[in-house]
């Protein structure tokens, strides 16, 4: 072996410690490529968390959720059909709040993906030469970190405005107009939605060039700890150079935020400043003969709902997500009846409960009720005509077709003029007594004969006359427009589902046909061989629901399947036929298994 080789010396030497130190380079670039694709993930993940708590507050939108309810809204409209169904049936009240927090999460995992991605292409050798080493380096890091914050800030922007803007500001006018502001200038809507979904993206982008920078500055500290025998620089240099990168950063992304805010705030929206009863349906002899005749029966049935619910009672459905269906002031509030552009009309509550009022039971029920299912209830409901609004209003154009209803959470619906001029097509401010409780539309909701409750809007403060077919928020989501009430009956008693052989068993429950009414409900206790008349009491009124029951004896022991059907006022027979609540609300026969013992 030569001298050269055993002292160590000469070019073999020197290109042994080349190959050891592009070895160390290529080592921690394989490290910091890793931590730059984590640390972008997670600077993603923590821009995404932020940012929900932001959507969530309604900061940088007048304290309200714009775009999370947009969000939520696309979501709804994104979901297919027979998924929606299936959720809703299967998940019940749990279907909302689950497939809310569940979007929320995934637009938290879909930016950490986001960040992670952009970490990983961030990676690239800095230049460190002989001389000026950190500061072509720190040059390298900030010229890396603009150029993600330049690919991020639009690669989360536009799908954000291409998400959210048209249902954010179709939400952001309906709050405002709930505060009582007025045809709420379209500029400054968009210019509130678009600043918001601006702060949000920007943060993203600032948190993910972030994560780029401190990772080049981890770089430089490696690339100087790995060159330190041929090159001028110390660790110490490359801490410092860190702090300097990351200072300098946190200095301009606290200021662009700090900015971005101000100028949100500058944009704020204008806000302006903050009869006797009708009797009672009267009932016919025939009715009063029949409702003598079943006293003795629904005496023996126990469990049976009240006829009219409590409000604490009352089902509650809405399509926003849990706990941010709007909270409005009476003093505030203004309904806007926009019929013609030469006779504008605005309301306040107080100018509604002047009119002639009209006192009335009523029972809704959700279109998305199962068969068997709780989602439907009655009430007595005070409130004005709808004719009589438009009236007041100058009446309607010749070209109208049909009437739209805005309401202050951005829902939408639509009648066809016919219903909406209907003597009992009512708008209504009191529910049993009481002003409309807040989760049932204070100040002011629709109520229509025969229709199901997606057509009863609630939180309105517009109305519009319009020369097209106009369909509303769940329309466009594939339900039924007509959403006319299917013949229901169904159970609510026996509870529990036992009895003894030769032992009475009381059976009853509700059946409904919205404008139809109910003319019979029969019972079958062998599953459809044969069936027995119940007995019907008395309807409220012509748009309630009506209470039923029978008294049976079980001949034998064993499992009976029961089943229970429903004719409306016209005696057509409620179909046995199954179907789920989408499009046109459930049909089918509710049945029940009692098992009887000895």
């Amino acid at each position: 072996m030569s001298s050269r080789t055993r002292s160590g010396s000469g070019p073999w030497r020197s290109s042994g410690s080349a190959r050891s130190r592009d070895s160390g380079w290529e080592s921690a670039r394989r490290g910091q490529r890793m931590s730059g694709g984590a640390r972008g993930a997670l600077a993603g993940a923590t821009a995404g968390v932020v940012a929900v708590a932001l959507m969530l507050r309604g900061t940088f939108t007048a304290g309200f959720p714009v775009v999370a309810v947009a969000l939520w809204e696309r979501t709804l409209r994104m979901l297919p059909m027979e998924v929606f169904g299936f959720l809703i049936v299967r998940l019940k009240f749990l279907a909302k709040p689950l497939a809310f927090w569940g979007m929320l999460g995934t637009v938290v995992a879909a930016w950490a993906l986001l960040g992670y991605l952009l970490g990983r292409a961030s990676w690239g050798r800095p230049a460190v030469g002989q001389s000026g080493a950190a500061g072509g380096g720190r040059s390298g890091a900030v010229r890396g970190a603009a150029v993600t914050f330049l690919v991020a800030f639009p690669a989360t922007f536009l799908p954000l405005v291409g998400l959210t803007f048209n249902p954010g500001t179709e939400y952001m006018r309906g709050r405002l107009q709930g505060m009582g502001v007025l045809e709420p200038d379209p500029a400054t809507v968009a210019a509130r939605v678009l600043g918001a979904l601006a702060v949000y993206a920007g943060l993203f982008a600032l948190l993910v060039a972030g994560s780029v920078l401190w990772s080049s500055a981890r770089r430089l500290e490696v690339a100087g700890g790995a060159g330190r025998s041929g090159h001028s620089g110390s660790a110490d240099g490359g801490n410092r150079a860190r702090r300097e990168l990351v200072g300098r950063w946190l200095v301009l992304a606290v200021s662009t935020l700090v900015g971005t805010s101000a100028w949100q705030w500058l944009v704020a929206a204008a806000r302006s400043p903050a009869v006797a009863r009708s009797p009672a349906t009267a009932r016919s002899p025939a009715q009063a003969r029949s409702q003598a005749g079943a006293q003795s029966v629904f005496a023996r049935v126990r469990g049976l709902p009240p006829e009219v619910t409590p409000n604490g009672q009352f089902y509650v459905v809405s399509k926003n997500p849990p706990g941010f269906d709007p909270v409005l002031r009476a003093d505030r509030w203004r309904l806007e009846v926009a019929l013609r552009p030469d006779r504008p009309l605005v309301l306040a509550l107080d100018d509604l409960k002047a009119m002639p009022s009209v006192r009335r039971p009523h029972t809704l029920e959700c279109i998305s009720n199962e068969v068997g299912g709780d989602l439907i209830s009655n009430a007595y409901w005070r409130g004005v005509r709808l004719r009589d609004v438009v009236a007041r209003a100058g009446g309607l154009p010749l070209t109208a077709i049909k009437l739209v209803f805005r309401c202050a959470d951005g829902y939408t619906e639509s009648l066809p003029v016919a219903e909406a001029l209907h003597p009992d097509t009512l708008l209504v401010y009191e529910m049993n007594g009481e002003p409309l409780p807040p989760k049932h539309g204070f100040p002011l909701r629709l109520l229509v004969p025969g229709l199901f409750g997606m057509k009863n809007p609630k939180w309105i403060t517009r109305i519009e006359a319009v020369d097209f077919d106009f369909q509303g928020f769940w329309e466009r989501s594939g339900w039924s427009d007509q959403a006319v009430v299917q013949t229901m009956s169904k159970f609510t008693v026996p509870s529990p589902l036992r009895a003894k052989a030769g032992e009475e068993v009381g059976l009853g429950g509700v059946a409904y046909a919205g404008a139809r009414g109910i003319r019979a409900v029969e019972v079958s206790p062998d599953d459809g061989k044969t069936w027995l008349p119940a007995q019907v009491k008395a309807p409220l009124g012509p748009y309630t629901w009506v209470l039923w029951a029978m008294v049976w004896k079980p001949a034998g022991p064993g499992e009976h399947r029961v089943r229970v059907r429903a004719r409306d006022g016209a005696g057509v027979l409620q179909t046995a036929q199954p179907s789920p609540p989408l499009p046109d609300g459930a049909t089918g026969q509710h049945i029940i298994r009692i098992r009887v013992g000895t």
